[in-house]
Protein backbone atom coordinates (compact mmCIF):
# COMPACT_ATOMS: atom_id res chain seq x y z
CA UNK A 1 0.00 0.00 0.00
CA UNK A 2 1.71 3.23 -1.35
CA UNK A 3 1.49 6.52 0.87
CA UNK A 4 -0.43 7.88 -2.10
CA UNK A 5 -2.96 5.30 -1.65
CA UNK A 6 -3.07 5.85 1.97
CA UNK A 7 -3.30 9.91 1.67
CA UNK A 8 -6.11 9.50 -0.93
CA UNK A 9 -8.07 6.86 1.56
CA UNK A 10 -7.75 9.20 4.35
CA UNK A 11 -9.03 12.06 2.40
CA UNK A 12 -12.58 10.23 2.55
CA UNK A 13 -12.77 9.06 6.14
CA UNK A 14 -13.12 11.20 9.59
CA UNK A 15 -10.34 8.70 11.33
CA UNK A 16 -6.89 8.97 11.53
CA UNK A 17 -5.20 6.19 9.26
CA UNK A 18 -1.64 5.14 10.57
CA UNK A 19 0.38 5.21 7.51
CA UNK A 20 3.40 3.75 9.61
CA UNK A 21 1.69 0.99 10.84
CA UNK A 22 0.28 -0.18 7.66
CA UNK A 23 3.65 0.30 6.03
CA UNK A 24 3.84 -1.97 3.19
CA UNK A 25 1.02 -4.13 4.30
CA UNK A 26 -1.96 -5.25 2.27
CA UNK A 27 -5.21 -3.92 3.90
CA UNK A 28 -8.75 -5.19 4.54
CA UNK A 29 -11.21 -2.87 7.14
CA UNK A 30 -15.03 -2.16 7.44
CA UNK A 31 -17.13 0.82 6.34
CA UNK A 32 -19.33 2.12 8.49
CA UNK A 33 -21.05 5.65 10.10
CA UNK A 34 -18.39 4.90 12.96
CA UNK A 35 -16.91 1.37 12.94
CA UNK A 36 -13.90 2.87 14.76
CA UNK A 37 -15.99 3.29 17.83
CA UNK A 38 -17.40 0.20 18.23
CA UNK A 39 -16.12 -2.22 15.71
CA UNK A 40 -14.72 -5.76 16.79
CA UNK A 41 -14.14 -6.61 13.35
CA UNK A 42 -10.56 -4.98 13.72
CA UNK A 43 -9.48 -7.36 16.30
CA UNK A 44 -10.82 -10.67 14.89
CA UNK A 45 -9.57 -9.80 11.64
CA UNK A 46 -5.99 -9.03 12.73
CA UNK A 47 -5.66 -11.96 14.64
CA UNK A 48 -6.52 -13.91 11.78
CA UNK A 49 -4.33 -12.00 10.40
CA UNK A 50 -1.48 -12.58 12.70
CA UNK A 51 -2.62 -16.48 12.60
CA UNK A 52 -1.68 -17.26 9.27
CA UNK A 53 1.13 -15.03 9.11
CA UNK A 54 -0.24 -12.59 6.33
CA UNK A 55 1.65 -9.25 5.92
CA UNK A 56 -2.21 -7.41 5.99
CA UNK A 57 -4.37 -5.40 8.39
CA UNK A 58 -7.68 -4.64 9.21
CA UNK A 59 -8.99 -0.93 9.72
CA UNK A 60 -11.95 0.88 10.65
CA UNK A 61 -12.73 3.29 8.39
CA UNK A 62 -15.27 6.00 9.26
CA UNK A 63 -17.52 7.27 6.50
CA UNK A 64 -20.23 9.71 6.04
CA UNK A 65 -22.76 9.12 3.67
CA UNK A 66 -21.47 11.46 1.16
CA UNK A 67 -17.88 9.84 0.65
CA UNK A 68 -19.23 5.95 0.04
CA UNK A 69 -18.30 6.49 -3.46
CA UNK A 70 -15.29 8.27 -3.48
CA UNK A 71 -13.91 5.65 -0.48
CA UNK A 72 -14.61 3.01 -2.89
CA UNK A 73 -13.04 4.49 -6.11
CA UNK A 74 -10.03 5.02 -3.12
CA UNK A 75 -10.05 1.37 -2.22
CA UNK A 76 -10.78 0.16 -5.91
CA UNK A 77 -7.54 1.87 -7.49
CA UNK A 78 -5.33 0.59 -4.57
CA UNK A 79 -3.31 -2.78 -5.25
CA UNK A 80 -2.87 -3.40 -1.85
CA UNK A 81 -6.70 -3.36 -1.21
CA UNK A 82 -7.86 -6.89 -0.68
CA UNK A 83 -11.62 -5.71 0.49
CA UNK A 84 -13.90 -4.41 2.96
CA UNK A 85 -16.66 -5.28 5.09
CA UNK A 86 -19.67 -3.29 5.84
CA UNK A 87 -22.23 -2.00 8.74
CA UNK A 88 -24.40 0.09 9.06
CA UNK A 89 -25.85 2.61 7.64
CA UNK A 90 -24.21 1.74 4.16
CA UNK A 91 -24.50 -1.85 3.30
CA UNK A 92 -27.53 -0.62 0.45
CA UNK A 93 -25.44 2.47 -0.68
CA UNK A 94 -22.33 0.91 -1.47
CA UNK A 95 -24.35 -1.13 -3.90
CA UNK A 96 -24.34 1.58 -6.62
CA UNK A 97 -20.85 1.56 -6.50
CA UNK A 98 -20.02 -2.22 -7.82
CA UNK A 99 -18.89 -3.47 -10.38
CA UNK A 100 -20.72 -6.56 -9.70
CA UNK A 101 -23.23 -8.22 -7.46
CA UNK A 102 -23.46 -11.12 -6.38
CA UNK A 103 -26.78 -13.38 -6.90
CA UNK A 104 -27.48 -13.98 -3.26
CA UNK A 105 -26.39 -10.57 -2.28
CA UNK A 106 -28.56 -9.41 -5.10
CA UNK A 107 -31.27 -11.82 -3.66
CA UNK A 108 -31.24 -9.90 0.13
CA UNK A 109 -30.76 -6.39 -1.37
CA UNK A 110 -28.29 -5.62 1.01
CA UNK A 111 -24.26 -6.20 0.54
CA UNK A 112 -21.74 -7.11 3.86
CA UNK A 113 -18.62 -7.66 1.86
CA UNK A 114 -16.80 -5.72 -1.10
CA UNK A 115 -14.18 -8.08 -2.77
CA UNK A 116 -11.29 -6.38 -5.14
CA UNK A 117 -10.43 -9.47 -7.53
CA UNK A 118 -7.56 -9.51 -9.28
CA UNK A 119 -8.52 -7.55 -12.60
CA UNK A 120 -9.52 -4.76 -10.44
CA UNK A 121 -12.79 -5.08 -10.37
CA UNK A 122 -14.96 -4.69 -7.32
CA UNK A 123 -17.54 -7.04 -5.90
CA UNK A 124 -20.41 -7.24 -3.48
CA UNK A 125 -21.74 -10.59 -1.50
CA UNK A 126 -23.83 -10.75 1.71
CA UNK A 127 -22.46 -13.18 4.12
CA UNK A 128 -24.93 -12.46 7.14
CA UNK A 129 -27.53 -15.21 6.29
CA UNK A 130 -24.66 -17.85 5.98
CA UNK A 131 -23.21 -16.56 9.22
CA UNK A 132 -26.35 -17.05 11.03
CA UNK A 133 -26.91 -20.57 9.53
CA UNK A 134 -23.72 -21.94 10.43
CA UNK A 135 -24.27 -20.00 14.15
CA UNK A 136 -27.32 -21.83 14.86
CA UNK A 137 -26.36 -25.43 13.04
CA UNK A 138 -23.17 -26.18 13.86
CA UNK A 139 -21.72 -26.65 16.68
CA UNK A 140 -19.55 -23.44 18.02
CA UNK A 141 -16.60 -23.48 20.25
CA UNK A 142 -17.94 -22.32 23.29
CA UNK A 143 -21.16 -24.86 23.07
CA UNK A 144 -21.15 -28.78 24.00
CA UNK A 145 -23.84 -28.91 20.66
CA UNK A 146 -25.29 -26.74 18.41
CA UNK A 147 -28.24 -24.41 19.00
CA UNK A 148 -30.24 -26.14 16.82
CA UNK A 149 -30.37 -29.21 15.62
CA UNK A 150 -32.32 -29.06 12.06
CA UNK A 151 -35.29 -26.40 11.00
CA UNK A 152 -36.67 -28.84 8.68
CA UNK A 153 -40.16 -28.77 9.30
CA UNK A 154 -39.93 -25.77 11.88
CA UNK A 155 -41.98 -22.52 12.15
CA UNK A 156 -39.58 -20.11 12.58
CA UNK A 157 -40.55 -16.31 14.16
CA UNK A 158 -38.70 -13.25 12.92
CA UNK A 159 -38.85 -10.19 14.44
CA UNK A 160 -38.59 -7.44 11.86
CA UNK A 161 -38.40 -7.02 8.54
CA UNK A 162 -35.11 -4.83 7.95
CA UNK A 163 -32.36 -5.52 6.31
CA UNK A 164 -30.83 -8.36 9.11
CA UNK A 165 -34.41 -9.92 8.68
CA UNK A 166 -34.01 -9.95 4.92
CA UNK A 167 -31.01 -12.11 5.29
CA UNK A 168 -31.59 -14.07 7.57
CA UNK A 169 -35.49 -15.03 5.93
CA UNK A 170 -34.16 -15.52 2.81
CA UNK A 171 -31.40 -18.25 4.08
CA UNK A 172 -33.55 -19.75 6.68
CA UNK A 173 -36.67 -19.88 4.04
CA UNK A 174 -34.47 -22.81 2.18
CA UNK A 175 -34.02 -24.89 4.99
CA UNK A 176 -37.83 -24.96 6.58
CA UNK A 177 -38.91 -27.50 3.97
CA UNK A 178 -42.80 -27.93 5.38
CA UNK A 179 -41.94 -25.44 7.94
CA UNK A 180 -43.71 -21.77 8.22
CA UNK A 181 -42.04 -18.34 8.27
CA UNK A 182 -44.06 -15.87 10.18
CA UNK A 183 -42.55 -12.58 9.79
CA UNK A 184 -43.46 -9.86 12.79
CA UNK A 185 -43.02 -5.91 12.41
CA UNK A 186 -44.05 -3.05 14.12
CA UNK A 187 -45.34 -1.70 10.67
CA UNK A 188 -47.30 -4.83 8.86
CA UNK A 189 -46.49 -3.43 5.20
CA UNK A 190 -42.66 -4.27 5.71
CA UNK A 191 -43.46 -7.40 7.33
CA UNK A 192 -45.83 -8.03 4.46
CA UNK A 193 -42.94 -6.93 1.52
CA UNK A 194 -40.57 -9.58 2.88
CA UNK A 195 -43.21 -12.39 3.37
CA UNK A 196 -43.92 -12.03 -0.11
CA UNK A 197 -40.30 -12.13 -1.47
CA UNK A 198 -39.74 -14.92 0.81
CA UNK A 199 -43.40 -17.09 -1.15
CA UNK A 200 -41.51 -16.40 -4.25
CA UNK A 201 -38.51 -18.79 -3.42
CA UNK A 202 -41.10 -21.84 -2.02
CA UNK A 203 -41.28 -21.08 1.33
CA UNK A 204 -44.89 -20.76 3.46
CA UNK A 205 -44.35 -17.24 4.82
CA UNK A 206 -46.64 -15.09 6.55
CA UNK A 207 -46.77 -11.43 8.38
CA UNK A 208 -48.11 -10.27 11.09
CA UNK A 209 -48.37 -7.79 13.34
CA UNK A 210 -47.30 -7.10 16.95
CA UNK A 211 -50.95 -7.64 18.18
CA UNK A 212 -50.81 -11.02 16.80
CA UNK A 213 -47.78 -12.49 18.64
CA UNK A 214 -49.42 -14.01 21.57
CA UNK A 215 -50.88 -16.12 19.15
CA UNK A 216 -48.07 -16.93 17.04
CA UNK A 217 -44.89 -16.96 19.34
CA UNK A 218 -45.84 -20.00 21.30
CA UNK A 219 -46.07 -22.05 17.96
CA UNK A 220 -42.42 -21.20 16.88
CA UNK A 221 -39.21 -23.37 17.39
CA UNK A 222 -37.20 -20.44 17.01
CA UNK A 223 -37.47 -16.87 17.84
CA UNK A 224 -35.14 -14.51 16.00
CA UNK A 225 -34.46 -10.65 17.08
CA UNK A 226 -33.95 -8.48 14.21
CA UNK A 227 -35.13 -5.52 15.40
CA UNK A 228 -33.06 -2.80 17.78
CA UNK A 229 -35.17 -3.29 20.61
CA UNK A 230 -32.85 -4.11 23.63
CA UNK A 231 -29.20 -2.70 21.74
CA UNK A 232 -27.29 -0.64 23.97
CA UNK A 233 -26.74 3.21 23.29
CA UNK A 234 -28.64 5.64 22.36
CA UNK A 235 -29.83 5.51 18.87
CA UNK A 236 -30.17 9.17 17.17
CA UNK A 237 -33.01 9.92 14.74
CA UNK A 238 -33.16 11.69 11.19
CA UNK A 239 -34.73 14.63 12.86
CA UNK A 240 -31.86 15.44 15.50
CA UNK A 241 -33.87 13.96 18.37
CA UNK A 242 -32.79 10.18 20.03
CA UNK A 243 -34.36 7.52 22.07
CA UNK A 244 -33.04 4.49 24.20
CA UNK A 245 -33.63 1.14 23.14
CA UNK A 246 -31.69 -1.50 25.25
CA UNK A 247 -34.57 -1.58 28.48
CA UNK A 248 -37.01 -2.85 26.08
CA UNK A 249 -37.99 -6.47 24.95
CA UNK A 250 -38.71 -7.27 21.05
CA UNK A 251 -40.91 -9.43 22.44
CA UNK A 252 -43.58 -6.79 22.99
CA UNK A 253 -44.30 -3.39 21.45
CA UNK A 254 -42.61 -0.12 22.31
CA UNK A 255 -42.89 3.64 22.03
CA UNK A 256 -39.89 4.86 23.47
CA UNK A 257 -39.60 8.36 24.29
CA UNK A 258 -37.89 10.75 22.03
CA UNK A 259 -34.93 12.88 23.60
CA UNK A 260 -33.73 16.40 22.14
CA UNK A 261 -29.87 16.31 21.31
CA UNK A 262 -28.91 18.66 24.37
CA UNK A 263 -30.23 15.65 26.55
CA UNK A 264 -27.57 13.58 25.82
CA UNK A 265 -24.01 14.97 26.23
CA UNK A 266 -25.51 14.74 30.72
CA UNK A 267 -23.21 12.25 32.69
CA UNK A 268 -26.85 11.15 34.50
CA UNK A 269 -28.54 11.51 31.06
CA UNK A 270 -29.14 7.30 30.67
CA UNK A 271 -31.08 7.68 33.93
CA UNK A 272 -33.25 10.57 33.43
CA UNK A 273 -33.87 8.77 29.73
CA UNK A 274 -35.05 5.53 31.57
CA UNK A 275 -36.92 7.64 33.90
CA UNK A 276 -39.05 9.34 31.29
CA UNK A 277 -39.49 5.93 30.07
CA UNK A 278 -40.35 4.03 32.87
CA UNK A 279 -44.30 3.81 32.48
CA UNK A 280 -43.52 2.09 28.87
CA UNK A 281 -40.72 -0.18 29.38
CA UNK A 282 -42.60 -1.50 32.02
CA UNK A 283 -45.61 -2.09 30.22
CA UNK A 284 -43.02 -3.32 27.56
CA UNK A 285 -41.09 -6.00 30.14
CA UNK A 286 -44.53 -6.86 31.72
CA UNK A 287 -45.96 -8.34 28.12
CA UNK A 288 -42.75 -9.27 27.15
CA UNK A 289 -42.11 -11.67 30.09
CA UNK A 290 -46.02 -13.12 30.12
CA UNK A 291 -45.56 -14.13 26.67
CA UNK A 292 -42.26 -15.53 27.29
CA UNK A 293 -44.20 -18.02 29.97
CA UNK A 294 -46.77 -19.31 27.61
CA UNK A 295 -43.74 -20.29 24.83
CA UNK A 296 -42.93 -23.78 25.25
CA UNK A 297 -39.63 -24.60 26.96
CA UNK A 298 -38.21 -26.02 23.93
CA UNK A 299 -38.24 -22.99 21.87
CA UNK A 300 -34.81 -21.32 21.13
CA UNK A 301 -34.49 -17.63 21.36
CA UNK A 302 -32.07 -15.88 19.54
CA UNK A 303 -30.94 -12.18 19.35
CA UNK A 304 -28.88 -10.79 16.69
CA UNK A 305 -27.87 -8.27 18.90
CA UNK A 306 -24.51 -8.41 20.96
CA UNK A 307 -24.03 -5.55 23.14
CA UNK A 308 -25.33 -5.88 25.86
CA UNK A 309 -24.85 -9.56 25.57
CA UNK A 310 -27.79 -10.77 27.48
CA UNK A 311 -30.71 -8.20 25.60
CA UNK A 312 -33.98 -8.02 27.55
CA UNK A 313 -35.81 -10.31 25.44
CA UNK A 314 -32.64 -12.80 25.96
CA UNK A 315 -33.09 -12.54 29.72
CA UNK A 316 -36.90 -13.14 29.97
CA UNK A 317 -36.32 -16.49 27.48
CA UNK A 318 -33.39 -17.27 30.07
CA UNK A 319 -36.01 -16.63 32.79
CA UNK A 320 -38.45 -18.63 31.65
CA UNK A 321 -36.46 -22.11 30.86
CA UNK A 322 -35.67 -21.61 27.08
CA UNK A 323 -32.31 -21.92 25.54
CA UNK A 324 -30.60 -18.55 24.47
CA UNK A 325 -28.15 -17.24 21.75
CA UNK A 326 -26.55 -13.61 21.16
CA UNK A 327 -25.03 -12.24 17.71
CA UNK A 328 -21.69 -12.78 19.02
CA UNK A 329 -21.66 -16.17 16.95
CA UNK A 330 -23.50 -14.73 13.64
CA UNK A 331 -20.53 -11.93 13.78
CA UNK A 332 -18.06 -14.16 14.08
CA UNK A 333 -18.96 -16.43 11.73
CA UNK A 334 -19.93 -14.02 9.11
CA UNK A 335 -16.48 -12.85 9.67
CA UNK A 336 -15.05 -16.38 9.17
CA UNK A 337 -16.99 -16.50 5.84
CA UNK A 338 -15.84 -13.44 4.54
CA UNK A 339 -12.27 -13.83 5.41
CA UNK A 340 -12.14 -17.69 4.27
CA UNK A 341 -14.41 -17.61 1.14
CA UNK A 342 -14.25 -13.91 0.24
CA UNK A 343 -11.96 -11.32 0.77
CA UNK A 344 -9.14 -13.58 1.81
CA UNK A 345 -9.74 -16.65 -0.65
CA UNK A 346 -7.01 -15.81 -3.25
CA UNK A 347 -4.35 -15.70 -0.43
CA UNK A 348 -5.56 -19.30 1.09
CA UNK A 349 -5.93 -20.67 -2.50
CA UNK A 350 -2.30 -19.35 -3.49
CA UNK A 351 -0.62 -20.94 -0.16
CA UNK A 352 -3.07 -24.15 -0.39
CA UNK A 353 -4.68 -23.59 2.92
CA UNK A 354 -8.10 -22.99 1.73
CA UNK A 355 -9.35 -26.03 3.34
CA UNK A 356 -12.03 -26.47 6.20
CA UNK A 357 -9.17 -26.95 8.75
CA UNK A 358 -8.00 -23.52 8.31
CA UNK A 359 -11.48 -21.96 8.33
CA UNK A 360 -12.21 -24.16 12.03
CA UNK A 361 -8.62 -22.49 12.84
CA UNK A 362 -10.00 -18.90 12.22
CA UNK A 363 -13.32 -19.38 13.39
CA UNK A 364 -11.52 -20.80 16.98
CA UNK A 365 -8.88 -17.66 16.81
CA UNK A 366 -11.56 -15.41 16.54
CA UNK A 367 -13.53 -16.65 19.47
CA UNK A 368 -10.78 -16.81 21.72
CA UNK A 369 -9.97 -12.69 20.76
CA UNK A 370 -13.69 -11.61 21.25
Amino acid sequence: MTSSNIAAIQKCVSNTLDGSAIGENLIAGVIGDAPSHYSKSPRLWNAAFRHLAMNATYLPLDVADAQVGNLLAALKDSDGFLGVNVTVPHKLRVMDYLDELDPGAEKIGAVNTIVRSADGRIVGYNTDGEGFIESILTCQPDRAESFVSSLKGMNVLLLGAGGSARAVAVHVADLLHGGQLIICNRTSERASSLAAEVQKIGCHAVAIGESKLTAHAPKAGLIVNCTTKGQSGVRKLPNGAAIMLEPYSSLAPAHPAQFPKTFLPETDADAKRRAVAARDIDANNLCSMALARCIPSETRFYDLIYHPEETVFLRHGRLTGHPTMNGKSLIINQAVIAFCKRICNAELQARGVDTPETRKQILEVMYRVW
